[in-house]
């Protein structure tokens, strides 16, 4: 009975021994996460410069944001890989004539279309807050470069284009992580997303999107 009691302490003192070191392993190491969300970007002003004074203003649609990445968890900091990928459809085209004023082609029944989309490619850092509960508050910061794809069709006048242009891009955020265990959590992330000044064909433009996003992540 004595040596059973002894053996089952035993036991139970090696299994407690072990936990800290259980935890620690969890608390670094490779994983994996995806994001999907929604995408506002802000109002883009595209200027031409072979034509002085004259200038286009979209406003976009609110639209789809998603990303992968595959990282390395150092204690309470992060590095990763991510590839996003977002998509906003032009709600309307403002068009500018220094002198003499603005138009509005939604306001004025002028039929048209078009869209952006961005795929980028960031190097993102990040700080966890860690504590003894489930949930893991973070922010996180990003550069890399993005390619900025635009398309615009006018079928009054014939006219149907696109261009694209790689640029330097950034990101800044933050979220929460819930745990579900040791290995799978949840997180919703807030995101500023920019790059520098893309052009395209003679129009040079501005680019910079707000997102809210929902995620998972998985550790290896």
């Amino acid at each position: 009975m004595k040596k059973t009691m002894l053996l089952t302490a035993g036991c139970t003192l090696t299994v407690l021994c072990a936990m800290p070191a259980l935890a620690a392993e969890k608390a670094s190491g490779p994983y994996m996460s995806g994001h999907l969300g929604i995408a506002m970007p802000s109002d883009t002003t595209l200027t031409d410069v072979t034509v002085p004074g004259v200038s286009l203003e979209v406003e976009y649609d609110t639209g789809l944001a998603m990303g992968l990445a595959l990282g390395y968890k150092f204690g309470p900091t992060r590095l990763e890989g991510e590839i996003g990928y977002q998509k906003n459809d032009f709600d309307d085209v403002t068009v500018t004539v220094a002198g003499v004023g603005s138009a509005s082609l939604k306001s004025a029944g002028v039929p048209f279309s078009g869209d952006v989309k961005t795929t980028s490619f960031l190097l993102n850092g990040y700080y966890d807050f860690t504590n003894d509960s489930a949930f893991t508050s973070y922010l996180t910061a990003g550069l890399g470069l993005a390619k900025v794809k635009a398309s615009f069709d006018l079928p009054s006048v014939g006219y149907s284009g696109s261009d694209s242009d790689t640029v330097f891009a950034y990101q800044l955020g933050a979220g929460v992580e819930y745990a579900l265990n040791q290995t799978v959590s949840l997180d919703v992330r807030y995101r500023y997303f920019a790059t520098s000044d893309p052009s395209f064909d003679t129009l040079d433009a501005e680019f910079d999107s707000h997102n809210l996003m929902l995620g998972a992540k998985v550790k290896f």
